[in-house]
């Protein structure tokens, strides 16, 4: 039975156990749809911690559709995901690599894992100061000087732009290093031929999904997948390394909510669905051309994305212009473009809106354009497992250069750390903080 039909049926019993609400929503009747389907793990309901029957069925199916050998429901977002796969392989001491620009719950994972980091720095585009892919011969040249455990890597980026993970999952292999995709925000890979080879199906180890980011599902709703070929581990590990961090109280509204948004997407409907979402924006980025718009465009790059930019206008002018006069908020934006984030749910008149606005902005040429300068190659001078609960002072920033940080910088979203503790402070870094600030190191 499904976690769907399960939650369907009229429980005929009076409970006297947690959640004591009684299935009510007492202070707020807009929650009642959330509070009827929550329970805990009562007499005849699955549990997320060892699952045996509705929670297993649909994390098999899960894994049915996403060719996985084996999908665990994360109710704590992606970053718990990355956390339990991170400890499941990773042991004391062991040296990772990862690209500089995946999310800061890797460092965090570091830290849990006490392993060794070497970084790995992603390529990028200046004309749109953005990380883009993972040079492939870099990587072997990297990989055939070191032993590494494991390569962490993003893909697509936060604003789309995909590596070849085929190639990569070879590299990986010929090295013996597991490879780990973040994959937050390529859930919708798996249902549209429009769109990408899911990490997982190109040869991935692990791979994370967060499904509320373009897939339609409430925040906090994640997949953590593991590949059909996954070497030297045991599979019973993960389950182990989630429960480490997963609630002992699962919410079975976030995990009903899991199972119905793939069945969605894998439905002809939700197939529809992101077709018809291509197909708009496909029309959108014409209709906006002729006024002189950039879009990102490349054969890598995921379409949902919408990354824009017009010569002579930045793009922290664009973006305050558009949140002021049209109350429209991006979900990022730098010195030069801003980043609008689709998904299920981006509706056609949704798109209009940000379309007629946008044309009235880009024809303001009172803006100024910024190049953007990326951050340098990390000095790294203590271990991330060493820097936490480590003594620190505060110093003033002119004499805060290449001493250790104590604290991370780190813009948000995209959660991308600038600086982490542990790291040396160069004069890019006090560059870009503020005249007063104080430094912990």
């Amino acid at each position: 039975m499904s976690i769907i039909k399960l939650l369907s049926k009229k429980i005929d019993r009076t409970l006297f156990t947690t959640p004591s609400h009684s299935q009510k929503a007492l202070f707020n009747q807009n929650f009642n749809c959330f509070y009827n389907h929550d329970f805990s793990e009562i007499d005849g309901f699955d549990n997320l911690s060892n699952p045996k029957s509705s929670i297993f069925h649909a994390q098999s199916k899960t894994a049915e559709i996403l060719n996985a050998k084996k999908t665990f429901f994360i109710t704590q977002g992606a970053t718990t995901a990355i956390l339990a796969a991170m400890k499941a392989i990773i042991n004391p001491a062991d040296r990772v690599l990862v690209a500089r620009n995946c999310h800061k719950s890797v460092f965090n994972g570091l830290i849990l894992t006490a392993a060794y980091v070497d970084w790995f720095m992603p390529e990028t585009d200046e004309n749109w100061g953005i990380y883009t892919h993972i040079d492939t011969d870099k990587l072997e040249a990297t990989l055939s000087l070191n032993q590494y455990k494991m390569f962490i890597m993003t893909s697509p980026t936060y604003e789309g732009i995909n590596s070849d993970i085929e190639k990569i999952a070879k590299i990986c292999k010929k090295y013996d290093t597991y490879l780990m995709v973040d994959e937050a925000h390529g859930s919708l890979y798996n249902f549209s031929d429009k769109l990408f080879k899911s990490a997982i199906a190109q040869g991935a180890d692990i791979t994370i999904n967060s499904l509320h980011k373009t897939a339609g599902a409430l925040n906090q709703c994640a997949l953590l997948n593991i590949g059909q070929n996954i070497q030297k581990v045991d599979i019973d590990i993960f389950q182990k390394s989630i429960n480490l961090f997963h609630t002992s109280s699962p919410s079975y509204p976030l995990l009903e909510n899991i199972e119905s948004c793939i069945n969605f997407l894998n439905s002809k409907e939700g197939k529809n669905e992101i077709d018809n979402l291509l197909n708009e924006i496909d029309k959108f980025k014409k209709d906006l051309s002729r006024f002189g718009v950039e879009f990102f465009e490349s054969e890598n790059h995921d379409p949902t994305k919408i990354l824009v930019r017009k010569e002579g206008i930045s793009g922290f002018d664009l973006s305050d212009s558009m949140f002021d006069e049209f109350n429209i908020e991006d979900e990022l934006n730098n010195s030069v473009a801003c980043l609008y984030l689709t998904g299920i749910g981006t509706t056609k008149s949704k798109l209009e809106k940000l379309k007629n606005s946008l044309k009235k902005v880009v024809t303001n040429p009172s803006f100024k354009f910024e190049k953007v300068d990326f951050q340098p190659f990390p000095l790294v001078k203590i271990q991330p497992v060493d820097t936490f609960n480590r003594d620190y002072i505060f110093v003033n920033k002119d004499e805060a250069l290449l001493k250790i940080s104590n604290k991370m910088i780190m813009p948000y979203p995209p959660g991308i750390g600038l600086l982490y503790p542990g790291e040396a402070i160069q004069k890019w870094h006090l560059d870009y903080l503020n005249n007063d600030v104080e430094i912990m190191v």
